[in-house]
């Protein structure tokens, strides 16, 4: 999740996709030294590993004692140790990608990851998800309730604190469905269900703007995803206002679905998973969510059922 330790003052800063240190206030690493330059370095995930970059600056970047030229790019390992013009007080405390992450109070055992949705405690026991809003807004859905979180802040989970690592700006995630090279949104979407005649298996296809279609890959949520479709499509048909379609209790679907309201979260969680993996900006609003009344729906408006 990339994270630079400050050696002096045992502060910790979470490392975005492209971080600038420098003496200027507009950067994410403030440097309070008359050594550094406004604009001294730059640190940035660089598919494998994080780099380093000298941006011209008058007293010099330094990686593990060497002098970097001006421009050059070299590439930050674990527990390296980097100087700014001035003493070489910083570290490269965690080098794993960028993505959002945490690390329990208790136990400092550290969850992260590179989807940008990360799951609290486990990816197997979701009872918390962290995402990030378009308007670079990180948000914790716990049960049915949102809230704003921030970059260190604690979050109680269950009687545990865990310190959450939020990057102010993630990599962009490889597209996998292409829609003309436009980012993938699901508001561009549409959503083809085809259910076994048993219902005991679901394909779903996903047709991009331009008219391309593309399988998801068989995943045991797209049973959840299609009683959401079905729902919405008959509030549809019933002439019902688009902002009131589809709606249900999540109480409701665990019934319908024979699942545990833990097993629920944990289905979401999967299927949004597998959008951001796919390339979508906005995965999590697969499912939206209504937390005053606890009812949640599918976020995609185009829906096709195929009857079996």
């Amino acid at each position: 999740m990339g994270v630079l330790l400050d050696t002096r003052s045992g502060s910790l800063i979470t490392l975005s996709a492209r971080t600038i240190v420098g003496r200027s206030a507009a950067c994410l690493v403030v440097i309070d030294d008359p050594r550094a330059s406004a604009e001294h370095a730059a640190i940035a995930w660089a598919g494998q590993c994080w780099e380093v970059r000298d941006l011209g600056s008058l007293n010099g970047t330094w990686l593990d004692g060497r002098r970097l030229a001006a421009g050059e790019r070299a590439a930050v390992r674990h527990n390296s140790r980097l100087a700014f013009g001035g003493v070489d007080t910083w570290i490269l405390a965690d080098d794993r990608p960028v993505g959002p992450g945490a690390r329990n109070d208790a136990t400092s055992e550290l969850v992260h990851s590179t989807s940008g949705i990360l799951a609290l405690p486990s990816i197997d026991d979701p009872r918390a998800t962290i995402y990030r809003r378009a308007d670079g807004q990180w948000l914790a859905e716990v049960g049915t309730e949102l809230h704003p979180v921030a970059d260190r802040a604690m979050l109680e989970l269950d009687g545990v604190r865990w310190l959450l690592f939020l990057p102010s700006e993630l990599t962009p995630v490889p597209q996998t469905l292409k829609d003309e090279g436009a980012p993938l949104v699901l508001r561009d979407v549409g959503f083809d269900f085809a259910p076994s005649m048993d219902e005991e298996h679901v394909d779903v296809r996903v047709r991009t703007h331009d008219g391309k279609e593309s399988v998801l890959p068989a995943r045991s949520s797209h049973y959840m995803l299609l009683t959401l479709a079905r729902a919405r499509i008959a509030d549809a048909q019933n002439g019902i206002a688009i902002e009131e379609q589809g709606w249900i209790y999540a109480s409701e679907l665990a019934d319908m679905l024979r699942y545990t309201a833990e097993r629920l979260n944990l289905e979401i969680f999967r299927a949004r998973s597998l959008l951001a993996k796919l390339g979508f900006t906005d995965s999590t609003h697969l499912i939206e969510r209504r937390t005053a009344s606890r009812q949640l729906r599918i976020g995609v408006a185009r829906l096709h059922v195929t009857r079996g």
